[in-house]
C-alpha cells in the first residue's frame, strides 16, 4: 500500500465525522484539496489538519438550523464546543501533571504515605478522569439541543454551569492554586466559557430562537443542497477550512 493510499484512508476516517448529507456532496472535493496540500511521502494527516477537520465537523452538526440565527445563539454554541474541548484539555493536564502534583504534596507533607496518595487519587483525581470525557459529551449534546431550539436545553446549560462553579470552588478550597495551578487555570477558563454561554443564551436576543419549536415529528436536517454556499474549501497555510 502506497503512502498516498495510507493518507487517503486516514483522511476519509476524519471526514466520517461530517454528516452524511454533507459528505455526499463535498467529500470528494475536500479529499482532493487535502491530498493536493499534503507533502510528498506523508502517510498520516498533520495535527493541524486533523484538529481543523474535526472542529468543523462538530460545528456543522451542532450549529443552529435557522437560516439567520441570532448572533448570541451562534456564539453560545461555539462556546459550548469550546467548553467540551476545555474539559479534555483539563483532563490531559491532570494526567500529565500527576507526578509533579505528588511531588508538591510530598514536599509540603513529608509524612504523606503511598496509601494516603492512593486515597487522594481515588477521591479527587479519578472522578475527574472519569467525569471530564462525560462532561465533554454533555456539552456537545447541549450544543446540539440548543442549536435546535429546545428550551429545556437552556436550563440544562445553566445547571451544568452551576456544577462547574461548585467544582471550581471546591478546587480553591482544596488549595489547588498551590498544588495544581495548571489544573486550576484550565478550570477557570472552563468556568468563564460557561458563564459567557449562560449570559448569551439567556440574552433577550436569543429568545426568538427558542420560540422556534420543533414539530411533533422533529425537524429534518437540511439536505446536502441546503448547506450554505459560503461553506467551501479554502487553503490557508496548508490547512483545510470550511467557512
Amino acid at each position: 500500500m502506497t503512502d498516498a493510499t495510507h493518507l487517503e484512508r486516514r483522511y476519509r476516517r476524519l471526514l466520517a465525522w461530517y454528516p452524511k448529507a454533507f459528505r455526499s456532496e463535498h467529500e470528494d472535493e475536500m479529499l482532493v484539496v487535502l491530498m493536493a496540500g499534503a507533502r510528498n511521502g506523508r502517510r498520516r494527516p498533520g495535527l493541524a489538519d486533523s484538529a481543523d477537520l474535526i472542529r468543523n465537523a462538530i460545528w456543522i452538526r451542532v450549529r443552529p438550523w435557522a437560516r439567520q440565527p441570532a448572533p448570541t445563539v451562534v456564539w453560545a454554541l461555539r462556546l459550548m464546543v469550546l467548553a467540551a474541548g476545555l474539559e479534555l484539555v483539563a483532563l490531559m493536564i491532570l494526567v500529565g501533571t500527576q507526578a509533579s502534583l505528588r511531588a508538591a504534596i510530598i514536599g509540603r507533607f513529608p509524612h504523606f504515605t503511598a496509601v494516603q496518595w492512593q486515597a487522594a487519587v481515588h477521591a479527587h483525581v479519578l472522578p475527574v478522569e472519569i467525569g471530564a470525557p462525560i462532561a465533554a459529551l454533555v456539552w456537545l449534546g447541549l450544543a446540539w439541543a440548543n442549536g435546535r431550539a429546545y428550551g429545556w436545553a437552556r436550563g440544562l446549560v445553566a445547571g451544568l454551569f452551576g456544577l462547574t462553579s461548585v467544582s471550581l470552588l471546591a478546587a480553591f478550597a482544596q488549595h489547588a492554586a498551590t498544588y495544581a495551578a495548571a489544573d486550576l487555570i484550565a478550570g477557570c477558563a472552563l468556568w468563564l466559557a460557561g458563564l459567557i454561554t449562560v449570559l448569551l443564551i439567556f440574552n433577550p436576543r436569543s429568545d426568538r430562537h427558542y420560540h422556534q419549536r420543533p414539530d411533533r415529528h422533529g425537524r429534518k436536517p437540511p439536505s446536502a443542497a441546503g448547506w450554505p454556499a459560503a461553506e467551501r474549501v479554502s487553503r490557508a497555510g496548508g490547512v483545510a477550512s470550511w467557512n
